[in-house]
């Protein structure tokens, strides 16, 4: 009797062992690293004014720095590749070149150092049709090769682009959505191309 008692309970434990591992893998949110890849073609909006109107807290309450210091960009068309995204779009970058951190003196003959704050924004659909839109954040530094005693001061291609990223509240995500993390790019002066690779985690 207290054989068959004992089997009984053991049984009874295993099957509760069983339902309890499958209902915590499939209940409350899941954090996955992601890695996306951004391009378009950067085309001038004002060469005085920040990014207003866009519909995202995050750049249209921006304050320049001083009067004139700010521009103002979209990308587009852009395209984005990672994490089952299929579209992007409203994609704005406002640029201040009044936080640039180099401010010694520049050595003659030679470069002038320059690094600009930047931040922006962009709208991305996924597959099943869900939106959000990425805030990001950061800083551009020119880029310079060429250095001679002919061309001390080198020849500026591109800026090389880096910071960080997460989804905006305002406007919020079209489902429960969290994510962060920092991103790499360039921006090229010849032909204006815009690269970004985000990479970090969301939480859904």
């Amino acid at each position: 009797m207290y054989k068959s008692l004992l089997v009984s309970f053991t049984a009874i434990l295993l099957c509760a062992g069983v339902a309890l591992a499958h209902g915590s893998g499939h209940s409350g949110p899941a954090t996955k690293a992601i890695k996306i890849a951004v391009k378009g073609t950067s085309t001038s909006v004002s060469a005085t004014l920040p990014c207003t109107g866009t519909g995202d807290s995050w750049v249209d309450d921006y304050s320049c720095s001083s009067s004139g210091n700010c521009s103002c960009n979209e990308v587009t068309p852009a395209t984005i590749s990672g994490s089952d995204l299929k579209t992007v779009t409203n994609f704005f970058v406002t640029a201040d070149v009044g936080f640039n951190p180099a401010t010694a003196t520049p050595v003659s003959p030679g470069p002038s150092p320059q690094c600009d704050l930047f931040l922006g924004a962009f709208a991305i659909t996924d597959g099943s049709g869900d939106t959000a839109t990425v805030n990001f954040g950061g800083v551009s530094c020119e880029k310079l090769t060429g250095f001679s005693s002919k061309n001390p001061s080198g020849t500026e291609d591109q800026e090389t682009l880096s910071g960080g990223w997460g989804i905006s509240g305002t406007p919020p995500p079209s489902k429960a959505l969290s994510g962060w993390g920092t991103f790499t790019g360039t921006h090229s002066d010849t032909s204006n191309e815009v690269s970004l690779k985000l990479s970090g985690w969301r939480t859904d």
